[in-house]
């Protein structure tokens, strides 16, 4: 913990070592898996092996948005190839995927063994600095490197702050930003500057009350995009024979694809009116 009369700033030593070493070990198993699947068949991993070194190079030189249309045409490739040379497609795509986490074990392996004090929290009159995820898929990406999601934005974009044991909820602008890695003292000694320094955002219980009624519709609008997929799964289940009425069962697929997009588009709609 570092407090100025200026800033206040919380330093963890070594942090993010476990998530480290656990994701270092989690590539060195795919990556053996990739080399397992050369040696049991030659041929869909010396397949995979061209398919990760071609897309490799292909990630080097275009961009990301073009490169998912590579992939598609890769896979749609590779399955060609598969029944050409009479080998299992899936088991060329789970070579080739394993394979690829090859590329991941320096960086991680550099990451692990490297000492790093990293700071989780900063504010001053300028700036605020914390780990934050908003994404469900940002959960996922946080057990394996925290460091990624340390988040940055202006001081004047705050609207409000609320404190609760070793929980922090920041309104910043739309968003409602809880920084993680905080314990008790911490948010202690947060609340104890934001008094001195900042305290007209401690009492913003109406701006903190917008965001979190945006918040919930984000997540009901989230909902109501996916429920097709969650109505639909149990009627092929019960309806479909458990997809053996084929017809029925494609039928409800395509509704599992169509209907989030068309809901997705009706709420953006609905949102900008």
């Amino acid at each position: 913990m570092k407090r100025d009369a200026h800033s206040i700033s919380i330093v963890r030593k070594n942090f993010g070592k476990k998530n480290s070493a656990a994701a270092l070990i989690l590539v060195s198993l795919f990556s053996l898996m990739g080399l397992m699947g050369l040696i049991i068949d030659w041929k869909s991993g010396l397949c995979g092996i061209v398919l990760v070194a071609l897309l490799y190079l292909i990630y080097r030189i275009v961009q990301f948005q073009y490169f998912i249309w590579f992939i598609i045409s890769s896979l749609i490739a590779a399955y060609f190839l598969s029944e050409w040379l009479e080998i299992a497609f899936l088991q060329l795509v789970i070579t080739s995927v394993c394979i690829s986490f090859i590329f991941l074990i320096k960086p991680y392996y550099n990451d692990y063994i490297k000492p790093d004090d990293f700071e989780v929290f900063y504010l001053d009159r300028k700036q605020l600095r914390c780990l934050a995820t908003f994404e469900d898929g940002d959960y996922k990406g946080y057990a394996i490197n925290p460091k990624n999601y340390l988040k940055r934005y202006e001081t004047v974009q705050i609207k409000g702050i609320t404190c609760v044991k070793n929980h922090i909820t920041i309104a910043v602008g739309d968003l409602l930003v809880r920084p993680r890695e905080l314990s008790v003292d911490d948010v202690d000694q947060i609340w104890d500057y934001l008094n001195i320094h900042f305290p007209t955002m401690l009492d913003q219980k109406d701006d903190m009350q917008r965001n979190k009624l945006k918040e919930n519709r984000y997540y009901m609008h989230k909902f109501f995009i996916f429920s097709p997929v969650i109505i639909l799964a149990p009627i092929i289940y019960f309806f479909g024979n458990n997809g053996s009425d084929k017809r029925f069962t494609y039928c409800c697929l395509l509704l599992m694809i169509l209907l989030p997009i068309i809901i997705s588009k009706s709420l953006r709609k609905k949102n900008k009116a």
